[in-house]
Parts: structure tokens; sequence; C-alpha cells
């Protein structure tokens, strides 16, 4: 229980933006207490009137018989409807509160998961991460609902009726007081129970995420390979694994109402049968028993109702305990300078890089960028271009050694302001689910309509975008399914020449593409390579045919640098 308190501490941390209506629903809650209370105390002195005759007191309220008729089933009236009134408005609120606290988390999760290194999705899944995001974040969002809304209404009614309980009768309350500590220990027993579970049951519920998620994204190669079958193999197991600790986690879920119920029909009944010895001995007792019941009667629905919240409160520990996880995933520290327009080149100095699995993937490298030339990385797969090209981008530090920025190392300049200084064309485009309009302001928000036309003009791509119905509305598709490859790359190539970098990267970005379509990619290539210093992967001759200096690479060292006549490469 005390991680489940640290994890809740964390998310009701959260709540301090909205204490104008947690305040207000607290006042709603006790409120409701309170008319709860008074109903249940009204109860025995109006039964005992009625009965017995004669006038009843309550407080500093006297009322004659005459009066019982309809004075005193008015109040109870009054008191019930202002007691469930007082209800509704507390869940009201409090459901406005545990939305933005969520929203907020929820917000906290995204901006997290946006500002991690690549290395860090390198060892997760996509469909895992997807997981924590939607399964756990609902999960939490209704434990926390149901959490503060319980935590304030119940307590507090049980706090007033204990307390009208030790009005009515100091004696009886002390059984009641010494049967409700008797339930702390199994429900806690359960709460731990619970959490474990729901820990399992969240991840399993991750592991059937990843699976559909990757089936359903390389479909057309499952289907090829008639694989149907095995995919489906694989999905079964893995969910009868879910639904294995899904039963065990609601076998004990189940038992928390049950155990409750039961302690709590005891206290009731060894309190009736004190209640009746007591009134045997002196009738006039009568009267406060029955208050006393009804009080105890009323405890038990919030008493159960706290119960269940605290089976909910351990399913919500275990969503959030998986949720901070990637809120508590540190990312790259980005400090240093600003990083002004590439003006005297770029320098890589005996830069080496291992990977986090031991793999050495640079072993110090060593080559120089001039401003506005065009320098092109060949070498068979697995030279280590990529590596370079990740070092660059900042998506992986290096080892030892250092890239220098016009004479200024990388690692004392922003990284950000270093990537707003270049743009990056993929081998595969990518592309996000929306608009061509969105997809091309992805690297410039603010471009107007007549700069996004002059980009594809320069890309060769306006031409099909005004093939197309909604024009820049046209919507791509997932990943830009829609398009064509080579309708994909010059919009890539398009997204580029709006942010005007200083610096290119391209990594053969007219490998998978045919002929026809590489001419037009190529043409748009060309356009935005003019006066700016280009770092191109290559691996066609046609790509470093117009290279100002190649480097050569191998098993992750520079063997050759020199023109395509000095490497040994022109054609």
């Amino acid at each position: 229980m005390k991680g489940d308190k640290r994890v809740w501490w964390r998310v009701v941390a959260r709540v301090g933006p909205f204490r104008g209506p947690l305040s207000v629903a607290i006042f709603f809650s006790l409120f409701a207490a309170t008319a709860g209370a008074v109903w249940a105390s009204l109860v025995g002195p109006l039964l005992r009137s009625l009965m017995g005759g004669g006038a009843i007191t309550w407080g500093p309220f006297h009322l004659e018989h005459d009066d019982l008729t309809l004075k005193l089933p008015l109040a109870i009236v009054g008191a019930a409807v202002l007691k469930a009134v007082a209800s509704w408005l507390h869940a009201g609120l409090m459901s406005r509160v545990s939305q933005g606290v969520l929203s907020r988390l929820r917000e906290e999760l995204y901006g997290r998961l946006l500002v991690l290194p690549p290395r860090w999705f390198e060892q997760r899944h996509s469909g895992e991460l997807l997981s924590r995001f939607t399964s756990d974040v609902s999960q939490l969002e209704f434990s926390a609902g149901q959490a503060l809304a319980s935590l304030t209404r119940d307590s507090l009614q049980v706090l007033g009726l204990l307390i009208v309980c030790l009005i009515t009768d100091w004696r009886l309350f002390l059984v009641i007081f010494i049967v409700l500590p008797g339930t702390i220990f199994p429900v806690s027993r359960f709460a731990r129970g619970a959490k474990k579970e729901a820990v399992k049951s969240q991840a399993s519920l991750g592991q059937l995420s990843m699976i559909v998620t990757e089936q359903l994204h390389n479909l057309p190669v499952v289907q090829t390979y008639r694989a149907e079958e095995r995919a489906l193999e694989r999905f079964d197991a893995e969910q009868g694994r879910y639904l294995a600790v899904m039963k065990r986690s609601l076998f004990i879920r189940g038992a928390f109402s049950p155990t409750t119920e039961f302690l709590g029909i005891m206290g009731i009944a060894v309190a009736m049968v004190v209640g009746t010895r007591a009134v045997q001995l002196e009738p006039a007792l009568a009267g406060n028993l029955i208050s006393f019941l009804a009080a105890a009667v009323l405890l038990y629905q919030p008493v159960k109702s706290l119960s269940h919240t605290t089976s909910q409160i351990s399913l919500g520990a275990g969503a959030a305990t998986r949720l901070f996880e990637v809120l508590d995933a540190e990312p790259d520290h980005d400090a240093g300078g600003e990083a002004k327009p590439l003006s005297t080149g770029l320098s890589l100095v005996d830069v080496r890089l291992t990977y986090a699995d031991g793999r050495e993937a640079l072993k110090g490298v060593s080559f120089t960028v001039p401003p506005g030339a065009h320098v092109a990385l060949v070498g068979p797969s697995g030279a280590g271009k990529s590596s370079v090209l990740s070092v660059l981008l900042g998506h992986v530090f290096p080892s030892s050694g250092e890239v220098r920025w016009n004479g200024v190392p990388l690692a004392g300049l922003s990284r950000r302001s270093v990537r707003a200084q270049l743009a990056w064309v993929p081998q595969e485009p990518v592309l996000l689910s929306g608009s061509v309009r969105d997809n091309l302001r992805v690297g410039r928000a603010d471009a107007t309509d007549a700069q996004l036309w002059a980009a594809l003009e320069r890309a060769h791509a306006a031409r099909f975008v005004r093939g197309f119905a909604g024009g820049l509305e046209e919507d791509v598709g997932e990943r830009g399914g829609r398009l064509s490859g080579g309708q994909r790359q010059r919009l890539a190539i398009a997204r580029a020449f709006l942010k005007e970098p200083s610096l290119l990267l391209l990594d053969e970005p007219t490998s998978a593409l045919d002929t026809e379509t590489e001419a037009e990619v190529q043409a748009g290539l060309a356009e935005l390579m003019k006066g700016r210093t280009t770092l191109v992967i290559a691996h066609r001759l046609s790509t470093i045919r117009h290279a100002d200096r190649i480097v050569v690479m191998e098993a992750g060292r520079v063997v050759s640098e020199g023109t395509a006549d000095q490497v040994g490469l022109s054609a």
C-alpha cells in the first residue's frame, strides 16, 4: 500500500489548478454527510413517539405529538432531498476535477514521448506504448474519478454517521468501532493482490496491442507468406495469458464486497444483540437503539463503497505506475549556445559511436564538409553511413570525438537550434496522417499558401497536387499510404524547401524509385541542393556524379576520400 500511496500522491499533486471546484465539491460532500446524519438521528425519535406517544426533543427543537404527522416526516424528507442534491453536485464537480487532472497527465505523457530520444523507443514496441497511452490512461481515468469522488463523499458520510452512533449510545458505538478496524487487514491484503494482478494484466494487454499493431502494419507480408494461421495462434496464446491474469484479478476483486459486507453485517448483528439486552433492562433506550441501528445500517453503503474504492485505487495505482515509468524516463539534456547558419563548414573529428548493445558503429570517423559543398557518403551496408546522419541529427551521441559546427563543438550547441538549421530527406519519406498542407507545414507552421505552392513547384510536386480533388487539403492517408513513393518523396523535398536549411541531409532518397520517377525526384533534389551544403548517402553513381567530394566508408571507418576519379568511382 505504501507504493500505492506514493503513486497516488503524484496523481493528486496535479489537482492544484482545480482547487476551486475541489473545495466546492468537498463542501457539498460535507453538506450531504451532515444531511445523512440528521436523517439517521431523526428516525429513532420519530418511531419512538409514534409507538409510545409523547413529545420529541431533538437538539434545540421540540415537537408536540400533534406535529409528528406532518412536520417531522417533512424534516426527514427534506434532509433526504438536500442529501441527494448535494451528492449530485459533489459528483459533478469531482468528475470535472478528475477529468482535468487526467487531461493534464495525458498531456504530460504525450509531451514526454515527444522529447525522448530514438534509442529509448528502440527498446520498446510502439504497440505496447500505445497501450499505456490508451488502456492505462483509461484505467487511471476511471479509478481516479471514482476514487476522488468516493474518498471525499463516503469518508465524510462514515464520519458523520459514526458521530451519530457515538452521540446516540457510546457503548454500542464501541461495538461498531471495534468491528470496523477488523476490515482493514483483509481489505489491505486484497488491495495488494489486486494491484499486482492489475500490473500484470495491463502488461499483457500491452503485449496484445503490440501483436495486433505489428501484424496489421505488416499485413501484406503476413498474407503473402500465408502466415495468417500462425499470426492468429500467436494472438490466441497471448490472449490466453491475458485471460488467465484477468481471472485471478477478477477473483480477488470479487472477494472485496462479500468480505466487507460480511464484516459489516457481523458488526450490526453484534450491536443488535447488545442493544436488545440493554433495552430489556432499560426500555427507555428503545428510541436510541432504533436511531443507532438506522445510522449503522446507513454506514453499510459508504463502507462498502470505500472497500470497492480501495480495489479501484489498487487498479489505478497499477496503471499509474506504468504511466510514470514513461514520465520518469529522462530526455537527453538539451542545453548550449544557439547554432548559427552553417558558414564555415562541418567537421567530424575522430568520431566513435558504440550502441547500447555493444555494437561499434563508428570507429574514429573524420572528414569535413566545406560550406556550400556536396559531399557523398558511400560504402556497403553496415559501413556506418546512417550512423553518421544519426549523430548529426542528434538522435545518438558520439562515444568519443566530436562534431564541429562552424568550428564550434556540436555538444556545446542546443540540439533544437542545430535542427532548425538542417533538413533531412530520408530514404523512406515519412508523412503524417492528414492533409498535404499539414505535412508541408511540419517544418514551418506559419507558411502561407503561396509559399506552399512555391515549394511544391520547386520540388516538381505542384502538378500532381493540383490534380487532387482536395488540392492542399487532400488527405494523404496513414503514413502517406494514399500516395505513390515518388509523390511522397517529392512532398518530403517540398517540406525541406519550406525550411530553407543551411545543411541538407539526404539518405539516398531515390534508391527505391523506378527510373522515370527517379528523374522527377532528382530534378527536385537538384533544385534543393543549389548553393546549399549537402551531405548525401549514395548508392547509385547517378547520385554521386555531381558530388564535390566523396567519402568512402567501410566497417565504421573512412577508407578513402576525394573526387570520384580519386576514389575510383567515376562512371
